[in-house]
């Protein structure tokens, strides 16, 4: 029928273009959408505002349907808005083992007045010490640290943490430390919160230097007044009282004669442990609390999971965020970048991805956006000419082209043939049919050339083209030819239009199959009919326009700038197989009065008899032409055709009134099979025919367990099975059901699946075998359905059921 019947609901339905189009019975109400073009647009208009206030708004101008996630894929994508976004965030909190005196110390350079001061912190105590340097050197660096801290105290520390100012980088520097067993720990760019402790403590010592400074200034030198200063400091009560005195001497400094004694080594030793063990609780204590209070911190798992080469952008205390840079190598937390003056460590919190999609880039607004592909060719200096003759039109300087490798054996094969005198056509291989080929398109109307004009071409885009050449008939009579493909790779405008075309289901295929036996004991023929160069013969035009450049071959036979402007359906084109389906579908209702089955528009049966030649002229034509008969199903170019004679003679006939090129009809005998849809067709005598896997089955392999790739093996050869047991294998649909069921197949799923593709590896040649069935003897259709609940392993149900023809 014409409807969907839905209960007591029937709604009409039209078939068009191949695929069923609903028309409601009332007339709705026009929604209007906002496009992702001008979602894009009122982003840039209204300034780059949040996501959260761009969605308030459009809600309240009644655009309720707008979806938030497409608005911060804007927003992420947005040149603007990844280098004008907020500061990052950091690590707040780090859990670190129990530390002692002299472990870690934390090294940074300040400046009291003008001049440059070393600055020492212990991580785990923040005792610390300060010491003027005389110059900003590595050599003077180190000195100053082992007089301030190595050769005054514990002696070497474990670990030296600095910040990557170059005298603590150098080799010098880190070759001093190496020597007494010191490891050097460098920060990264951008990361000042990683020494905490020394920036955080400049700001205690500078304030105690400038008051000493200010009052002793003229009584001491500045040497005593930075040692004064970081006494008062060390000696500054801390958290209930524990300053960094008590915890590396274990005794409160003495200030007065009533201070009391200096205690013995043994009460030393008691009050340090004591006082660092109330140390650690208080600050586990500050720690929670902080942690508890504080909200989420950054997410760098984007950053760190990009692969090298990626671009990121780089965040600057002195003007944001700059980039895009590449990504040289990642290092736990750590990101190398390719910066302007060499390779330079960030941490992750400061590197965040750089975005630049592709199908931004035919925005005219987007910012950076690449030029267009017309590139104005630059003309090469004039040579100074050399001695000899110059070279002729045969020997110029060829354009380059990629090939692929089946195409570079074509034309090793086609030079070989040429040499050995069995191809004989005038000129460079493949140049008589690249000639045949474009003159044979622009014959029939399917593109014309056109000169790049800016105003008429400038918003369009323009793709590339390329022809596709090869050697036919290697094992009869070898030629050549040539095929002209745009290459529509990324092509945004088909999101718009429909570029499905219809293909014959595997159920249509095996119905003329299995009606094929009885009516050939009519008299009636199997044929397949092969148009060639199926798409350029459609006869209808493209309803957008497609520009192309020209072949790497032919650019230097054409005026420089000339394009392809495609009118009609050509290879490479998303939509130009929808055109040719069209066409041909149209041809056969049309000219040969058939009309398409309820639920496969690719099988196609002939109406009544008496209508079956509507432009007979004689009553004696149409009784002729009564046992007319005929099924077809159609796949693409390839046309198998189960009919009368009679109906054999009439395809041929509307075949050449159409002008369709076409191979010659081939017809299933028991001498000569035919190959349809990934399968082959045989006639073993009279009326038996048998259906079996073209060449699939050679290809299968068993799965590897041990290998590394092992699943992606198990689907490759999963969907190989799968292929051959859809078109003629239906024992094995079963296995290979449950197989596709396991989304991380176990090593039983793998020995599982081994064992039904060693079965089809060892069947290669058993598939469907159809018998006659008497149509006249009480024929039936029979429908076995077994259904069962839960039955597979994710619980999920499966149906199956089989459907035959018998007496």
């Amino acid at each position: 029928t014409d409807e969907l019947v839905q209960g007591d609901v029937r709604i009409p339905v039209i078939r068009k273009w191949g695929h069923p189009w609903f028309h409601l019975n009332k007339r709705e109400q026009a929604t209007v959408f906002l496009t992702e073009t001008e979602l894009r647009r009122l982003h840039r208009r209204f300034g780059h505002p949040a996501v959260m206030r761009l969605a308030k708004l459009l809600k309240n101008a009644g655009h309720n349907d707008v979806e938030e996630k497409t608005l911060e894929e804007i927003t992420r994508f947005c040149h603007h808005c990844q280098l004008n976004s907020s500061a990052p965030r950091r690590f707040k909190f780090t859990l670190k083992d129990d530390r002692y005196f002299n472990y870690e110390i934390l090294v940074d350079v300040m400046y009291l007045g003008s001049k440059p001061v070393l600055h020492v912190v212990d991580s785990s105590t923040a005792f610390q010490g300060a010491k003027f340097l005389s110059a900003m050197s590595a050599k003077e660096t180190w000195q100053a640290l082992r007089t301030l801290w190595i050769d005054t105290y514990q002696g070497p520390p474990d670990i030296l943490t600095h910040d990557a100012g170059t005298n603590f980088a150098s080799a010098e520097f880190r070759a001093e430390a190496k020597i007494m067993g010191v490891t050097c720990k460098q920060v990264p760019t951008e990361a000042h919160w990683s020494v905490g402790k020394t920036e955080r403590y400049h700001a205690p010592l500078r304030r105690a230097w400038d008051i000493l400074h200010a009052e002793l200034t003229a009584t001491m030198p500045d040497e005593a007044i930075l040692q004064m200063a970081v006494k008062a400091v060390n000696d500054t009560a801390g958290p209930d009282g524990l300053v960094p005195t008590l915890l590396v001497f274990g005794a409160y400094p003495r200030m007065t004669t009533e201070s009391p004694p200096s205690p013995s080594m043994v009460k030393r030793s008691e009050a340090i442990e004591k006082a660092t063990k109330a140390l650690r609780k208080l600050t586990a204590e500050r720690q929670i609390a902080d942690a508890l209070n504080t909200r989420n911190g950054p997410d760098t798992a984007d950053v760190l999971a990009l692969p090298l080469q990626s671009e990121v952008l780089i965040w600057r205390e002195s003007d944001g965020w700059n980039g895009p840079y590449k990504v040289a190598s990642i290092d736990g937390h750590n990101v190398t970048v390719d910066m302007i003056n060499g390779p330079t460590t960030f941490r992750s919190t400061v590197v965040k991805p750089y975005y630049r999609p592709d199908h931004l880039w035919t925005d005219p607004d987007a910012p950076h956006a690449p030029p267009t592909e017309v590139t104005v060719p630059v003309p090469s200096a004039a040579q100074p000419r050399k001695r000899g003759r110059p070279p002729g039109s045969k020997n110029k300087r060829k354009a380059k082209a990629y090939m692929t490798r089946k195409e570079e054996n074509d034309l090793e094969l086609a030079i070989k043939l040429r040499n050995d005198r069995v191809i004989t056509t005038a000129g460079a291989p493949f140049e008589a049919s690249d000639d045949q080929e474009i003159s044979d398109l622009v014959g029939r109307g399917v593109f014309k050339f056109e000169l790049y004009d800016e105003e008429a071409h400038g918003g369009i885009r323009i793709f590339k083209s390329r022809l596709v050449r090869e050697i036919k008939g290697k094992t009869t009579k070898p030629y050549e030819k040539s095929r002209l493909v745009i290459q529509g790779y990324q092509d945004q405008g088909k999101e718009a239009i429909l570029t499905q075309s219809p293909t014959i289901q595997r159920c249509s295929q095996r119905v003329i199959m299995a009606l094929a036996p009885a009516l050939l004991q009519l008299g009636m023929t199997i044929e397949l009919r092969d148009i060639t160069q199926a798409y350029p013969q459609a006869q209808t035009n493209l309803k957008r326009t497609i520009l192309a450049h020209l072949p790497t071959e032919l650019v230097s036979r054409y005026p420089e700038g000339t394009l392809l402007h495609v009118i009609k359906p050509l290879y490479g084109i998303a939509e130009a197989g929808v055109h040719w389906w069209t066409t041909y579908h149209g041809h056969h209702c049309k000219e040969l009065n058939m009309s398409t089955s309820t639920y496969d528009p690719c099988l196609l049966v002939t109406n009544a008899v008496t209508n079956a030649v509507t432009n007979a002229v004689t009553n004696a034509d149409a009784d002729a032409d009564a046992d007319v008969f005929g099924l077809v199903g159609m796949q693409t170019d390839d046309t198998l055709m189960l009919g009368t004679a009679t109906f054999s003679s009439l395809e041929e006939k509307k075949l050449e009134i159409a002008q369709f090129r076409s191979k010659p009809k081939t017809v299933l005998t028991p001498d000569v099979q035919l190959d349809f849809n990934g399968c082959t067709l045989t006639r073993t005598d009279e009326a038996t025919l048998n259906l079996t896997q073209k060449g699939q089955g050679g290809k299968i392999k068993l799965v590897d367990i041990r290998a590394s790739d092992c699943a992606q093996q198990y689907t490759e050869q999963r969907a190989r099975g799968a292929y051959i047991a859809s078109t003629c294998q239906p024992e094995a649909s079963f296995d290979l059901s449950v197989a596709a069921q396991a989304q991380k197949p176990s090593e039983e799923d793998i020995k599982a699946l081994n064992k039904r593709l060693r079965w089809q590896m060892e069947n290669l040649d058993r598939g469907l075998c159809y018998v006659p069935v008497n149509m006249d003897d009480d024929a039936k259709l029979m429908v076995f359905v077994d259904g069962s609940f839960a039955n597979n392993s994710d619980l999920s149900s499966q149906l199956g059921f089989i459907l035959m023809l018998v007496n």
